[in-house]
């Protein structure tokens, strides 16, 4: 019952009109009120006395507090009340609707005869009254009288009504609930169809359209030969890569991204579909070349600002505008995938991942890109001091360059320099040299220095890691890098301002001899840095 209002529940028109009825009938007043006073009905009065007393503000006041006391809830319903100072009877009958007490039934301006007064009592009430002595009878007098008994009769008849109106309201309560619950089981149908439909025709992946809804969408606008529509084929480039190296969840995180930034630099009218693992495809109506052009450059510059993955996210992308009079419109998307492709090979060309990955990583300062650089001259200079070609020898500077690349597995929140690491996080940097051989393996290019950089953090004494080689054991190139690294290290010289000069660095180089390095290599190196003034 909380949940509507008596106007809700009843309909006040038809209920006026019954006690407008039953007033003139029964010839008394009734009206129904709310428990705090509220008039549902309006009064059906006649009485010209108690208008006539309501017309001072004390007489209004009497009236208004009488009422109240009428509408509470009384156990014994009807309750029956006199009024003293107009010597008339009222009676407030209750209306329950699921044991909640949600209105009263007045009935008023009664004159019994048993209540009738002689000449001197109302005489009294008169002067009380403040009004004319004829003027008061005459007022009192056009008040019908009736006997205790008829008064009863009417007020079982009003009781009768109440607790039609009492069963009334349970069952419109009632249909209203089965109503609100058709209602809600509308809605929620509606909400489930709409959801079903939606996740029809939307990727679950990425969140836009899949290739049913381009499809669809597709079919619809090849129809309409006189409206103005670009397509875009897009490519999301190196997934396989991602999948490969970082994980499916990482290429789905990739694809994610790409999604976001096209529907997100797309219009409203537009849609923007993924069609296959790494395919996405745009249909823009009402939309000039330039306009396509100009979105492409737009997406091709927010994946190349995104730094969430290893490296910056690439697609490829081609666009065309239907030309409706001598083509289909999937001949104008065959132009699109082909620009497209087109641009995905010199994107190719001029796109290097690796060395993407390696400025990520001097971009998270995992890596200091001078260090690096210093690593890879000195392994060249050294290899070729050793004697080696400068094909080998180049090999071997790549490999120092490219040595500490499966860094870029670690967690975005990783910081390597400056910080106590707990097991797990030391396990977790030790891992990178494993890393770092499956990643150079995914290029032609690097394939033949994995080796080197999966051995390149073994120690001599065969107390180190991936595999805990052991001396002779551990390729030449990786033993090579074992030292240039460390030496790099050293000697490059810190934001903080800390590195060690050239004397020190040569000192541990011996003090580790035979320990970590090899003890030979060591003594060439100190001849080399000498030699060579590094």
């Amino acid at each position: 019952m909380n949940a509507y209002t008596f106007y809700e529940i009843y309909d006040i028109d038809s209920l006026q009109k019954l006690i407008d009825s039953l007033s003139a009938t029964l010839q008394v007043s009734i009206r129904i009120l709310s428990p705090s006073g509220e008039y549902f009905t309006k009064d059906s009065d006649y009485c010209q006395l108690c208008r006539q007393f309501r017309e001072s503000a004390s007489g209004r006041t009497f009236c208004e507090e009488s009422a109240l006391a009428l509408c509470a809830y009384h156990e014994h319903s009807p309750f029956v009340s006199h009024c003293s100072r107009t010597g008339l009877t009222y009676a407030g009958i209750n209306v329950m609707v699921e044991d909640i007490h949600v209105a009263s039934i007045l009935v008023g301006q009664v004159r019994l005869e048993e209540d009738i007064l002689n000449e001197d009592s109302l005489l009294c009430q008169t002067h009380s009254l403040h009004m004319d002595e004829t003027e008061h009878l005459t007022l009192i007098q056009q008040v019908p009288s009736m006997t205790r008994a008829r008064f009863d009769l009417i007020l079982n008849t009003l009781t009768l009504l109440a607790e039609q109106l009492s069963q009334l309201g349970r069952k419109n309560l009632y249909l209203k609930s089965i109503i609100v619950s058709l209602e809600n089981q509308e809605v929620i149908h509606q909400q489930e169809k709409e959801f079903l439909e939606k996740l029809a025709e939307t990727d679950s992946m990425t969140g836009v359209y899949n290739h049913r809804k381009f499809d669809d969408v597709f079919s619809q606008y090849a129809a309409h030969k006189d409206m103005q529509i670009c397509l875009i084929s897009a490519d999301a480039n190196y997934l396989k890569l991602m999948n490969d190296v970082f994980g499916h969840e990482a290429g789905d995180r990739m694809l994610k991204n790409i999604a976001s930034i096209m529907s997100n630099l797309s219009k409203k009218e537009w849609l923007v579909a993924r069609c296959g693992g790494d395919e996405f495809r745009v249909i823009l109506p009402n939309s000039s070349l330039d306009t396509a052009r100009d979105y492409c450059r737009h997406v091709t510059r927010r994946c190349q600002e995104d730094s969430s993955l290893a490296f910056p996210l690439s697609v490829a992308l081609g666009s065309a505008m239907w030309d409706s009079a001598n083509e289909t419109l999937y001949d104008c998307f065959i132009r699109a995938d082909e620009e497209m492709y087109h641009n995905k090979a010199i994107l190719k060309q001029k796109t290097h991942i690796p060395d993407l990955m390696m400025e990520r990583l001097y971009h998270r300062q995992i890596l200091n890109r001078d260090m690096v650089e210093l690593e890879s001259r000195i392994a060249y200079d050294f290899a070729l001091f050793l004697g080696f070609t400068r094909e080998h020898a180049r090999e071997t500077s790549l490999a120092a360059h490219y040595q500490d690349i499966g860094m870029a597995k670690l967690p975005e929140y990783f910081v390597v320099k400056g910080q106590n690491k707990t097991k797990e996080e030391k396990l977790q940097v030790q891992a990178h040299v494993t890393h770092g051989y499956q990643i150079v393996r995914q290029f032609e290019e690097l394939y033949g220095i994995a080796n080197t950089i999966l051995s390149s953090h073994e120690n001599w004494d065969g107390n180190s890691y991936p595999k805990r080689l052991k001396g002779f054991q551990i390729p030449l190139e990786a033993r090579i890098l074992r030292i240039t690294n460390n030496y790099a290290y050293w000697t490059t010289p810190t934001r903080a301002g800390t590195n060690h000069t050239k004397a020190e660095s040569k000192e541990r180089l011996v003090r580790f001899s035979g320990i970590i390095y090899d003890p030979e290599l060591v003594s060439k190196f100190i001849r080399f840095i000498d030699e060579k003034e590094y």
